[in-house]
């Protein structure tokens, strides 16, 4: 024997379901017939001797065994009429000349024509087994047989005609079923297709859009608005990567209070506004408003979340107001002007009266464009100062929060930042307004300290007042320039060689102490550091708006 050389490999195929039913009838009517051969045989040993009984038996037998071994689903489905017939002509062999009444076996082969076949097979296996009834009563006499043809055959008939209706129903009612289930197959299809469309519109556009359940599931969000919260697509579910604020680099809203909190508990408003530091590192301005959706057939009721990036046009109207600012500063230094020299030549003794007239119409409208001009600049400081919403808070947290976002900023510019804040400092106060004054002046001291320097931060309570002071190393203020450092718009040239920057910083933070009740103050030598000082009321003491210095003033 050759090492190595091929094995022959058999491999039975699997039958179909034509095979697998006639295999599975024969085999049962076969199954009957040898349980009812081995009872005859141990009960009435004369009967199993009887040359039609033992022929009848064998022939259902090897007809089995015939009918296992020929490939079914190579021939046409006719051919396989021949099996029932053939068995019917076997059990008429084994229940011929005895009184057992064995052609209940004949419930088999009808049943099998019944269920397969036309009615008119039917009807030949009925005149099949009506014949071999007729014969056998012809052979044994008694007025017995032919009650019994008669109860045999209508029994069979029943039995096939009930079978074959109720096949042909079952017929109709899978071709329904399937005409059926092809039309919901294409209503599905086209609504899967409906909502791709509706998913790919959604997807085009910019504004943020989210289903959600009155559970509280997200069921549906557009590309906009993963984008904006950095949500996972696979499963928006997860946490969002992006975090809201009160405002722009303010306090981070609590989670029960940020719009999707507020509309999973069935609230509906519209246009709140938000600050959202994205998971890129920036800064977006957002609109969101909450709508209930009302349920519509098999669909449940919901809430639509709508989220408008409105950050351009936040820039825009900021950038507004700045120029509105800008324009009003640098209009009211001529109108003043021209109001004082024309007061001045109203004082000439021998001045014409025409001439005096003309005057005083210069100085009645220069006083009205002087109004215009300062009306203006109020317009534009309320987007810079004031306050909003007064609670109770503790200046200390603000402080901390605010030393720990700059740390970063510090350590890349190697500049130390000492903080020293070790007692709480209740203030009634906008958080998010202070927040504000707080970062512009540690940003300002670490942006114009040198690298190596140091940014002191102290806090402390003294008498009725919170009195915050931010020092540092930096390249200082000279003294002409120190009176102006909190009018809007100026910057000092050593500064404008430092950083970039508009000069509104200090003004804007002037504005909102101011609003507190409170005082800031700069102290400062060019070369040696800053020193910037916010005294603001405890929250038992009484707020009372300050007395705005004079511009130009520290």
């Amino acid at each position: 024997m050759r090492i190595g050389a091929a094995r022959t490999t058999f491999v039975v195929g699997t039958p179909d379901a034509r095979t697998r039913s006639i295999w599975l009838t024969q085999l049962v009517l076969t199954a009957s017939v040898l349980i009812t051969a081995i009872l005859v045989m141990m009960l009435q040993p004369a009967v199993f001797g009887q040359w039609n009984f033992l022929f009848g038996t064998l022939a259902v037998v090897v007809l089995t065994m015939a009918t296992l071994a020929v490939p079914w689903s190579h021939l046409p489905a006719p051919v396989v009429l021949a099996v029932p017939f053939a068995d019917a002509l076997a059990i008429g062999l084994v229940s011929s000349g005895t009184d057992l009444r064995l052609g209940y076996l004949w419930v088999f082969p009808v049943m099998w024509v019944a269920m397969h076949f036309r009615a008119s097979a039917l009807a030949a296996m009925l005149s099949l087994i009506a014949l071999i009834l007729l014969v056998d009563t012809a052979i044994t006499s008694g007025s017995i047989a032919a009650l019994r043809v008669f109860v045999v055959l209508i029994s069979l008939t029943f039995i096939g005609m009930t079978a074959h209706l109720a096949l042909r129903r079952t017929r109709s009612l899978r071709r329904l079923l399937s005409r059926q289930a092809g039309r919901l197959t294409a209503t599905l299809g086209r609504r899967s297709d409906q909502e791709r469309r509706t998913m790919e519109i959604l997807n085009g556009i910019d504004t943020g859009i989210a289903r959600i359940s009155e559970a509280g599931a997200i069921l549906a969000v557009n590309d906009a608005y993963s984008r904006l919260y950095g949500l996972d697509p696979l499963d928006p579910m997860l946490p969002a990567r992006s975090v809201e604020y009160t405002g722009l680099r303010g306090m981070p809203i609590p989670y029960s209070e940020r719009p999707f909190s507020r509309a999973t508990r069935g609230e509906t408003f519209t246009d709140a506004s938000v600050w959202l530091f994205t998971a890129e590192g920036e800064w977006r301005a957002l609109s969101v408003t909450a709508k209930r959706l009302a349920a519509r057939g098999d669909e449940d009721a919901g809430i639509l979340l709508l989220v408008h990036d409105v950050t351009a046009l936040t820039y825009a109207q900021r950038e507004r107001e700045r120029f509105t600012a800008m324009a009003s500063h640098e209009l009211k230094h001529p109108l003043t002007v021209m109001i004082g020299n024309a007061e001045l030549a109203l004082e000439l003794d021998d001045l014409p009266p025409r001439t005096r007239e003309r005057f005083e119409s210069i100085i009645a409208a220069s006083d009205r464009m002087l109004t215009m001009t300062e009306s203006l600049a109020a317009t534009s400081r309320r987007g810079f100062g004031g306050r909003d919403e007064v609670e109770d808070i503790d200046l200390r947290r603000i402080v901390l929060e605010s030393v720990a976002s700059f740390r970063a900023t510090a350590a890349a510019a190697d500049i130390a930042i000492d903080v020293r804040v070790d007692e709480a400092l209740p203030i009634a106060a906008d958080g998010f307004r202070l927040r504000q004054v707080v970062d512009n002046i540690v940003s300002n001291a670490i942006k114009y300290t040198r690298r190596d320097g140091d940014v002191r931060v102290r806090a402390a309570v003294e008498r009725d007042f919170v009195v915050l002071t931010i020092a540092d190393t930096g390249i200082g203020i000279g003294p002409e320039d120190l009176p102006r450092v909190l009018t809007p718009y100026f910057r000092a040239a050593d500064a404008k060689d430092k950083a970039g920057g508009t000069g509104l910083g200090l003004g804007i933070s002037n504005d909102i102490v101011h609003a507190h009740g409170g005082r800031l103050t700069v102290d400062s030598e060019a070369g040696v550091g800053t020193t910037v000082t916010v005294a603001l009321p405890l929250a038992d003491a009484p707020v009372r708006p300050a007395q705005r210095p004079e511009e130009g003033s520290a």
